[in-house]
């Protein structure tokens, strides 16, 4: 606040978050860059050393079997480079700590688990976002052990594998169970911005859940288990869904109960018809 000749308080010029934001950017592409650096180096040197590459040469290529070996040579490239790149992310993920949970003011100086979020969004940029030829990223992601690897490093914690990746804005707060089903398009967050802050609040979504497509699940969000979430609904910030719970609507609310799911076992204990 400031003070004027009449006496009159008026409320000071709030920082313009935009340099702020530049350099996010700036260190995104640096990081994102280094990844892939690092990652086409390691490849480069390693297919260097096959024999196929030393044998290369343009008459190679116009016979059938040179032609073959061009083409897996390069398909193992691109295997590789994949290999190498979600190696390179899990290391440079290492040394930062995970975000503490919390309500933090934007203006002033920024608290370190807030510019600690704002690193790992530039390694969830990377993680989600590969450039080619990164093109089996996502796959190998949800794939053991790469998945236990991400889980374990850049998140989430997931014990379920996913054929489309969901939009999992900070994956380092969200913790997933079995047989979850996430639909094309649905987005989880955990942070919320606000005009004067910032609250960071995890997110557990429990076994056999199931959230429709274009759902959107905020900070802070408890899914109980077996719980469903339709598609195109928008749960706010910590609400907790019971356990075979049904939200929709926007914002989502209770709208029933669900059977739970038959599992091996229950069927097997039902009583069998008589004919």
């Amino acid at each position: 606040m400031s003070q004027t000749d009449s006496g009159l308080t008026l409320a000071t010029k709030p920082k313009n978050p935009s340099a702020a934001l530049q350099l996010l950017l700036v260190l995104d592409i640096w990081v994102r860059t280094i990844i892939w650096t690092v990652a086409f180096a390691v490849t480069v040197l390693v297919m260097s050393r096959t024999a196929f590459v030393h044998s290369l040469s343009w008459d190679t290529l116009a016979t059938r079997g040179g032609a073959w070996g061009f083409a897996t040579t390069l398909m193992n490239f691109i295997l590789l480079f994949n290999v190498v790149y979600i190696l390179t992310l899990v290391v440079i993920r290492l040394p930062f700590p995970r975000p503490q949970c919390g309500v933090y003011r934007t203006g002033g100086s920024l608290n370190r688990s807030v510019i600690f979020s704002g690193l790992l969004a530039t390694l969830t940029k990377a993680r989600f976002q590969p450039p080619f030829p990164g093109i089996f990223v996502s796959q190998l992601a949800n794939i053991m052990p790469f998945r236990w690897l991400l889980s374990r490093t850049i998140g989430p914690r997931t014990r379920s594998s996913f054929f489309v990746d969901p939009n999992i804005i900070d994956p380092w707060g969200v913790e997933i169970g079995q047989n979850v089903t996430l639909g094309f398009g649905s987005t989880i967050a955990c942070h919320l911005q606000e005009r004067d802050y910032i609250i960071l609040d995890p997110v557990v979504i429990e076994d056999d859940v199931s959230i429709g497509a274009y759902a959107g699940i905020a900070c802070g969000v408890h899914i109980k288990r077996g719980a469903v979430v339709e598609p195109y609904a928008a749960v706010k910030p910590r609400t907790i869904i019971g356990e075979y719970e049904l939200w929709g609507g926007r914002p989502a609310f209770m709208k029933g109960t669900v059977r739970p799911a038959r599992t091996a076992e229950s069927r097997a204990a039902e009583p069998v018809a008589q004919t």
